[in-house]
């Protein structure tokens, strides 16, 4: 994946942060977020004055039309940078 996705902490509606799993990344030492019903986990980083979540962005068309669905039904913003 050469690709990643971009979404802001806070356009995340809380009952998914409420529900979310994180933990720290025993190699890398990142911080590891997962929401119930997406298909990958993000990594949790500071922009500035605020947190996003970086995915990574699949080229496989099956898994990254999975991915931006879920996005949709959670009307969560998101861009994309290769």
């Amino acid at each position: 994946m050469s690709a990643h996705a971009y979404i802001q902490y806070a356009d995340v509606p809380q009952s998914l942060i409420d529900t979310s799993r994180q933990h720290i990344d025993g190699v890398t030492g990142a911080k590891v977020i997962a929401f119930d019903g997406c298909p990958f986990a993000g990594q949790i980083e500071s922009d500035g004055d605020s947190l996003e979540v970086e995915f990574p962005f699949p080229r496989n068309a099956e898994l990254r039309d999975s991915f931006v669905a879920w996005l949709m039904n959670w009307g969560i913003s998101f861009m994309v940078a290769m």
